[in-house]
C-alpha cells in the first residue's frame, strides 16, 4: 500500500548526497493530501556525513525551516554520534535498542575488545619505553574489525541463498543480490567506524585518568580506578598540556572517523604520544 503523505528516503550508495535531500525537500513542499502532515523518513541518516559536510548543512536547513508547518522528519541512525551536533539539537532524540542475534554477538565481542584494549593501555603506561606495546595497539584493533565484518558476511550468504531459491527469474535475482551485496557493504562501512570510535572512546577515558593524576585529582575520579598508582608514577612531574592536546587529537578523529581516516595512523600518533620518546 502506498501512502501519498509519506517519504522514504533510502540510499542508493554508501552516501546520501545532496541531489538527494534536494528531492525530499522537494516532495515534502507539495501540498499534502486532505491537508494530513506529511512524513519524511531518512535511513541511515549517519550517510549525510559523506559529502564533506554539505548535505548535513542542507538538512540541517531544512529543519530549521521546513517547507511548511505540516512537515514531520525522521532521520534514523544506528550510530547517534555520526549526526553533527547542530542537526542532533534539532532533533527529539529516541533510543530503540533490538536484541536480535546479531547484536547480542556483537554486543560480546564488543566487551571482549574494551577489556583486551584496557590491558594493553594499562601496559602501554606502565613500561613508556617499550613501542612495539604502542604500536601493537592498532594492529589488535585492525585484526578485530574483519571479525566482526565476518558475522555480515555470513549473514549475507543466508540472505543470496535463500534469495537464489526462491524461483524469481535470473535478471530479478541479480537486482536482488547486488542490493543485498550494496547493504552490507554499507553495514560493514557503518560498523568500522562505529568500532573505532568505541576504541576513540577508551583512550578518551585513559587520557582524562592522566590528565586528572598528573592534576593532583584523588583516585575515585578516575575511569580506571586501578590504573591511579601506575599514572601516578609514570607521569609523575609531567606537564599536563600534552595529554591535553593529545585528548583534543583523540576527540576530533572521532568525528572524522566517519568520514574514513586512516585510522590506523591516526591510532599510532596517539598512543605514541603516551610513550616516551
Amino acid at each position: 500500500m502506498r501512502y501519498p503523505n509519506l517519504y522514504v528516503l533510502e540510499p542508493a550508495g554508501n552516501t546520501i548526497v545532496v541531489e538527494e535531500i534536494n528531492d525530499l525537500i522537494y516532495q515534502m513542499s507539495v501540498s499534502s493530501i486532505n491537508n494530513e502532515f506529511k512524513i519524511a523518513i531518512i535511513k541511515e541518516a549517519d550517510l549525510m556525513s559523506g559529502s564533506g559536510g554539505l548535505t548535513f548543512n542542507k538538512m540541517l536547513k531544512t529543519l530549521e525551516d521546513p517547507p511548511d508547518e505540516k512537515c514531520i522528519f525522521i532521520l534514523l541512525t544506528e550510530d547517534i554520534n555520526a549526526i553533527i551536533p547542530t542537526v542532533r539539537s534539532r532533533c527529539q532524540i529516541y533510543n530503540w535498542i533490538f536484541n536480535d542475534k546479531l547484536n547480542k554477538n556483537f554486543n560480546t565481542k564488543f566487551d571482549d575488545l574494551k577489556n583486551e584494549l584496557e590491558i594493553l593501555l594499562k601496559d602501554i603506561i606502565s613500561d613508556r619505553k617499550n613501542i612495539t606495546a604502542a604500536l601493537n595497539f592498532s594492529a589488535r584493533v585492525s585484526m578485530f574489525i574483519p571479525a566482526i565484518g565476518d558475522e555480515i558476511i555470513k549473514k549475507q550468504k543466508k540472505e543470496i541463498d535463500k534469495v537464489e531459491k526462491s524461483g524469481f527469474d535470473e535478471e530479478e535475482i541479480q537486482i536482488i543480490v547486488k542490493k543485498i551485496e550494496e547493504n552490507n557493504k554499507r553495514e560493514i562501512s557503518k560498523l568500522t567506524s562505529l568500532i573505532i570510535r568505541y576504541v576513540f572512546d577508551i583512550i578518551s577515558a585513559c587520557l582524562e585518568d592522566i590528565i586528572i593524576v598528573i592534576a593532583g585529582g584523588v583516585k575515585n575520579a578516575l575511569h580506571f580506578k586501578d590504573n591511579y598508582n601506575i599514572i601516578n608514577e609514570s607521569f609523575k612531574g609531567e606537564s599536563i598540556n600534552k595529554y591535553l592536546d593529545l585528548l583534543k587529537a583523540v576527540r576530533e578523529n572521532k568525528i572524522y572517523a566517519a568520514q574514513s581516516i586512516n585510522y590506523e595512523i591516526a591510532l599510532d600518533r596517539i598512543i605514541l604520544g603516551l610513550v616516551q620518546s
